[in-house]
């Protein structure tokens, strides 16, 4: 099998492609060239080059639409409530959340935090916190940690007047793709802070969800820890 830098050539093709989504050749939504432009680009064949766009397609880095050609996929409230959103009604559908923002404020990471970022114990983070409702029902309460050093310029205003998703914001403001989250999942009795956000008892059962979000790059770009009242509502993940 023919190689590039010790891996199969496919994977080379991939780096070459995933390099120029992270430089901004190739920008969310955009229409990637053809096959056959690409294969001549990278100098492979045109089962080379297919395979390594099935498996970025795989990975959801980019979509394929019938008809039109593979795009880089962009971040958008469906994306979002298909793949990353997965609290639903115990009777009923899934539905976007209403997200209210509570606060945005600098921090230091802890240890369960720089371990989740990767990052040294006491690194400067932006710690932000929003609470989602469904149905006018209040649902969670998810706090974000985000490294500064990632996201220097990002300020409050630019977080809570985002015109789309936290993760389209990632990407289109700061060129991070986020393309898979890694989630643990355990029940616990509610702390005061947020069971007065939540609106229940202290110390009533809730559910945390511990994610970190992945980007193109393997590297984690957020942490996140929802308080979640799981009363009327509960986790729903289908695998595909």
């Amino acid at each position: 099998m023919n190689t590039i830098e010790g891996g199969p050539l496919y994977k080379g093709v991939q780096r070459a492609l995933l390099e120029q989504l992270s430089n901004g050749a190739l920008k969310p939504g955009q229409l990637i060239p053809s096959e056959r432009q690409l294969a001549t680009e990278f100098a492979v064949s045109i089962g080379t080059l297919r395979k390594a766009i099935d498996d970025l397609v795989e990975q959801r880095i980019l979509i394929r639409q019938q008809g039109k050609g593979t795009f880089v996929a962009t971040h958008d409230r469906e994306r979002l409530l298909f793949y990353f959103f997965h609290l639903v009604p115990q009777v009923g559908v899934k539905s976007y959340p209403l997200i209210e923002f509570v606060f945005f404020q600098k921090a230091l990471a802890t240890t369960e935090i720089a371990q989740r970022l990767q990052i040294a114990v006491g690194a400067p983070i932006f710690h932000i916190r929003n609470r989602l409702s469904l149905e006018s029902d209040i649902v969670s309460v998810d706090d974000l940690f985000l490294e500064q050093s990632r996201f220097a310029t990002l300020t409050a205003a630019q977080f809570r007047d985002r015109p789309n998703t936290i993760y389209n914001l990632y990407q289109e403001a700061f060129g991070y793709t986020v393309v898979k989250t890694d989630e643990r999942l355990r029940a616990v009795a509610c702390a005061e802070e947020h069971a007065k956000l939540l609106k229940v008892s202290p110390s009533a059962p809730v559910l945390t969800i511990r994610r970190s979000a992945i980007d193109m790059r393997g590297e984690t770009v957020e942490f996140r820890i929802s308080t979640v009242n799981t009363a009327s509502y509960e986790y729903f993940a289908e695998l595909l």
